[in-house]
């Protein structure tokens, strides 16, 4: 019995020390909230196009007589690049034009004779029609020699000539490609229920694997007008501001973000400050202490940067890098959040708010043209 009361007493004394144990703070990184601006935008990707871009194929059979074009090199509308042998087609055009003469001379005094019924009109009709025929036939040749030579469909710059001379290319060869960079586009799809959130000269930022760390501008230069049947997304295209425009190449695949209307006055946190369970998300407010939290702390000089934290259930809008904009009017401006240290606490917890920014608050500084 004697053991039993000595026990109790034992147990009686531990719990009136934790009792009267001053109660530990723990320590933590907050903030301020304050009204921010939130620009929504629609995440997607899309591919470069320049604003005009050809691969150059042989339109007919031949040898490669001629490579007039160098690898990168700036074309102008009409340059000859490659000329494939065309000796047959020019001897038969020389022919035809020297026949194509005396054919016309006799279409013409037969013309003259038949006014008089020198000539019928029989012998008149044929020589016209020999005549019709044989300038029909030197345009052919003419257009047939024109489509063995390869000429730049528009200025630009050529790309690696894939032919040489003598070798034979046969109908539709590629030959060499001319691409006109003055003004980059990048095509990309959306959904059609966004349709309404775009409009011509909205703004867009597009991020390449290619060029880590940069952005570049872009603004929305067309909308097709019809729902592609294939994949039911919108296709759009945006045009580069030419400074951007020009570090980028034809076929790079873009990560897009198309700005929408900025909205004013929202409630935007860093992401860290909120928590993530199975029950949904959830934020740590810090309220004033009460006057006995103060009196057992020791006085007001003690207890400054205490507070209570109070876990309350939030809910996330919207993302974009480090920050969270919430919806609804659990936080309101002005209200103080913990940014750091909450996987120590529970509902009602002291805290002690350090005088420092809490890790993953603030944006690293970057090029961002939105």
């Amino acid at each position: 019995a004697a053991m039993i009361f000595l026990n109790q007493m034992k147990a009686k004394g531990i719990a009136d020390f934790l009792a009267n144990k001053p109660e530990t703070a723990s320590p933590v990184t907050a903030m301020t909230v304050k009204a921010s601006e939130w620009t929504p935008i629609i995440e997607t990707t899309g591919l470069v196009r320049p604003n005009q871009g050809a691969m150059l194929s042989a339109q007919s059979a031949g040898t490669v007589s001629k490579v007039l074009v160098q690898n990168g090199q700036s074309v102008k509308k009409g340059d000859l690049l490659v000329e494939l042998d065309s000796s047959v087609e020019r001897a038969s055009l020389q022919a035809a034009q020297a026949q194509v003469v005396s054919l016309r001379q006799t279409y013409q005094r037969y013309a003259n004779l038949a006014g008089s019924g020198a000539v019928s009109r029989q012998e008149l009709d044929n020589a016209k029609a020999a005549y019709e025929a044989q300038a029909a036939n030197i345009e052919s040749l003419k257009a047939a020699i024109e489509r063995r030579q390869i000429v730049a469909p528009f200025d630009g710059k050529a790309g690696i000539v894939k032919v040489n001379v003598g070798q034979y290319v046969s109908n539709g060869t590629e030959i060499v490609r001319v691409e006109d960079r003055s003004s980059m586009k990048v095509d990309f799809a959306i959904a059609q229920n966004l349709l309404d959130k775009l409009h011509i000269g909205q703004k867009v930022t597009a991020t390449a694997d290619a060029r880590k760390g940069e952005t570049f501008a872009a603004k929305v230069t067309a909308i097709e007008p019809a729902i592609n049947s294939s994949t039911g997304l919108v296709d759009v295209q945006a045009t580069f501001e030419p400074e951007d425009g020009a570090k980028l190449l034809s076929g790079m695949f873009t990560r897009l973000n198309v700005a929408l209307p900025t909205e004013h006055n929202q409630i935007v946190v860093p992401q860290v400050a909120v928590s993530y369970n199975m029950y949904g998300e959830s934020l740590y407010i810090l309220t004033a202490l009460s006057d006995e939290d103060i009196e057992k702390l020791g006085g007001a000089e003690k207890a400054a940067n205490m507070y209570r934290a109070k876990s309350i259930t939030v809910f996330t809008k919207d993302r974009q890098g480090i920050y969270a904009q919430l919806k609804g009017d659990e936080v309101k401006v002005g209200d103080k959040i913990v940014t750091g240290g909450q996987q120590n606490l529970s509902n009602g917890a002291l805290v002690s708010v350090a005088d420092k920014a809490g890790v993953g608050t603030e944006q690293p500084a970057n090029k961002t043209n939105l």
